[in-house]
């Protein structure tokens, strides 16, 4: 008897339903009148559930219409796209070619939450300084998030691994926080309920970059769960493939997905890249064809930590993930805004303009922070400079006190975010500070204290004191929303904060004219 309860089970197909949120388990069997379950209990809050059974073609034809229910579909295996081989000494071109030092240089990606959904992810040792988070595992029978391949502990190591360390390799965005989320097995493949299920954990845990470096045929309950996480604002990154084809999988080919094709040494397209009109840009993914040509970082091999060399799509997603991360804790305001800085300032291969091996380009992390920052600290800028010629002009003083105290609020409300364009000048400087203090005001309000004594340079503390302002002004508005808004919304905003400095201003001339 149990044999045949055996073969029966075996005999049964895996059908996933995505009901409307908040049905609850009892009414999903009633609807299906069939053994329904939740695909994992953090499933529970969006109805995402699975029935073993033998009459799936009738139920999807019974229930495909239903308005209770948002995708039914047989669960599909995807896998993991890369391609790992022996251990190679540590030589990451990929980091040089898309100016990962910039990034570095700026934060890091501090505090940004990036979910890696994949094998999980194992702390070896040149991981163990960096922020990982505590994991989940979606995927059955291994309850544990820690990695047993070593593809997820890769992918992690090449957004997060710890840099500057004199250990290992480096990663993109060191000071990011990785989320670890198994939804892929120790064998490198997961069903698409595991898989929709982490990304909706993702949300639920407040991951800002969500990165998928795996790939398989459409699944509807992927296209529900990867539609709700971008428009809970989170950017979903995702491999293209490894075919070597024209035909992006899924969930890169899905709408909103920023599709990664990847590069070699030679900065062309890798043999194994899939192509297509879903490609959004290409980064570094190896070719190993090529001495040193892999991407390297710490993995797993038979258990063990080992410094290993990767190729394939798998590995340039998470070069895009980390650019992302570092992005936003340079200050960029949202994830459709990080698109296009990664798209607008991309490298240009292949054809000219977008095209289907490279998409917008090879990216380049250096030239989107830099974009990032003009955009970000320009603004600003732009408003302490209006403001600094309002006090001089009604301060009534002559035109060159008026210069000094412009350029003073200028450069300083800045945030000096021009400073890397001096390239190696500014090296020594921007490696001390890590950007935390010559973009922050504390600098500027010490100037401002230190120069208002003198006679002479008492202007460049007034123009410094604007600046600090705007600084805060800014600051003190995107507090009052639930979320940060772009610059060109907050600068009318910061009229009335402003106004403050201004009279300060006109108060402290005036006095100085007397003297």
């Amino acid at each position: 008897m149990f044999t045949l309860f055996a073969l029966s089970m075996a005999m049964a197909d895996r059908l996933i339903v995505d009901f409307q949120d908040g049905l609850s388990l009892e009414e999903a069997r009633t609807i299906l009148q069939e053994p329904v379950d939740w695909v994992h209990p953090l499933s529970e809050d969006e109805s995402l559930a699975v029935v073993n059974t033998q009459n799936a073609e009738q139920i999807i034809d019974k229930f495909g219409s239903d308005p209770r229910i948002e995708a039914i579909e047989l669960s599909i295996i995807y896998q993991a796209l890369a391609q790992p081989n022996d251990p190679l000494y540590p030589q990451q071109w990929n980091l040089v070619r898309i100016g990962a030092e910039a990034g570095w240089a700026s934060g890091g990606g501090n505090d940004i939450v990036v979910a890696v959904i994949d094998t999980g992810v194992s702390p070896v040792e040149d991981l163990e300084k960096s922020n990982i988070l505590e994991g989940v595992s979606f995927v059955e029978g291994e309850s544990n998030w820690h990695d047993e391949n070593g593809h997820g502990t890769h992918v992690a190591g090449t957004i997060a691994q710890t840099t500057n360390n004199n250990y290992g390799a480096a990663g993109i965005a060191p000071n990011a926080m990785i989320l670890p989320i198994k939804a892929l097995s120790k064998f490198g493949a997961g069903q698409s309920e595991w898989i929709a299920s982490s990304i909706d954990e993702a949300v639920d845990r407040g991951a800002h970059i969500i990165n998928l470096s795996l790939g398989g045929r459409p699944s509807k309950v992927m296209e529900i769960a990867v539609k709700k996480a971008i428009q809970s604002g989170v950017l979903v990154v995702a491999a293209a493939g490894n075919t070597g084809k024209e035909g992006v999988r899924s969930p890169a080919a899905l709408p909103g997905v920023l599709a990664v094709s990847a590069t070699g040494p030679e900065d062309t397209l890798a043999s194994y890249s899939t192509y297509g009109e879903h490609i959004s840009l290409s980064a570094p993914g190896g070719d190993k064809s090529q001495p040193h040509g892999g991407i390297i970082q710490e993995s797993l091999r038979s258990g063990k930590p080992e410094f290993l060399e990767f190729q394939g799509t798998s590995m340039a997603a998470p070069h895009v993930s980390g650019a992302a991360a570092i992005l936003m804790g340079a200050g960029a305001d949202n994830a459709e805004n990080v698109t296009t800085l990664l798209l607008e300032n991309a490298i240009d291969l292949g054809e000219k303009g977008w095209d289907k091996k490279y998409g917008h380009g090879r990216l380049d992390v250096a030239a989107s922070l830099h974009a990032q920052r003009l955009q970000t600290h320009g603004a600003r800028a732009s408003v302490a400079l209006l403001f600094a010629l309002a006090v001089g002009v009604m301060a009534q003083q002559r035109f060159g006190m008026i210069t000094i105290l412009a350029m003073s609020s200028f450069t300083a409300s800045g945030g000096l975010f021009w400073l890397p364009s001096l390239g190696p000048l500014s090296k020594p400087l921007l490696s001390h500070f890590q950007n935390s203090l010559w973009q922050s005001a504390l600098l500027w309000t010490a100037m401002s204290i230190a120069l208002l004594p003198s006679k002479m340079l008492r202007w460049v503390g007034i123009g410094c004191c604007i600046a600090v302002m705007c600084h805060l002004g800014e600051g003190w508005v995107n507090q009052q929303l639930s979320s940060p808004i772009p610059s060109f919304i907050w600068f009318p905003l910061n009229i009335l904060v402003l106004s403050i400095p201004v009279a300060l201003g006109v108060i402290v001339g005036r006095y100085m004219k007397g003297e």
